[in-house]
């Protein structure tokens, strides 16, 4: 267990760390390219939708409460453990390919700049401009797409090294049984 919290633990601090020191720099047009819910997503594929859930609330704690926090306090909370849950949990291990785990990321990506922008408008905030909202999800989500493959195969690789017990990102555990859901 203490395995498990320490790669999500390493892995959501690491990633909230280069998203705002580093990938907040770039000036990219469209959205700062999202490696927070790229890790979330990551975690939740390869490790199940309990610790997706738990990875994506420690995510979004973080990144709401890091300055410069421009959503209300628990959106993003909210919004990534959803996605953290329902990554882990939506498509069997057995039946991924890497362009649907890849597709995966990029719907997650957009989902998240969408579901911030909703659950901000809906809790009153009026810093939402939804005329740059579909720009923004899509940037959001090409930028995912660009970084999945390296996310998912590091943090799948750290997960299979440390926690061989709990990979399920093919279906199957080392042994060879099948994964159970967990």
């Amino acid at each position: 267990m203490w395995r498990q919290v320490l790669i999500i633990g390493t892995a959501i601090l690491a990633s909230v760390i280069i998203e705002l020191t580093l990938l907040s720099r770039l000036d990219l047009p469209g959205a700062t390219p999202d490696l927070v819910i790229v890790t979330v997503v990551a975690i939740g594929l390869a490790m199940g939708p309990t610790q997706g859930a738990v990875a994506g609330f420690s995510a979004g704690v973080l990144v709401d409460l890091a300055p410069p926090a421009d959503t209300l306090l628990g959106v993003n909370a909210i919004v990534y453990l959803v996605i953290g849950f329902i990554t882990g949990f939506v498509v069997d291990p057995r039946d991924r390919t890497v362009s649907i785990e890849i597709g995966i990321v990029g719907l997650s990506a957009a989902g998240a700049t969408i579901g911030t922008a909703a659950l901000d408008t809906l809790l009153g905030s009026g810093r939402v401009v939804w005329a740059e909202v579909p720009g923004m999800a899509l940037s959001s989500a090409l930028y995912a797409v660009i970084m999945a493959p390296l996310v998912i195969l590091g943090i799948a690789w750290v997960v299979l090294k440390a926690t061989p017990e709990i990979l399920v990102n093919r279906g199957v555990t080392v042994a060879g049984r099948e994964n159970s859901r967990q």
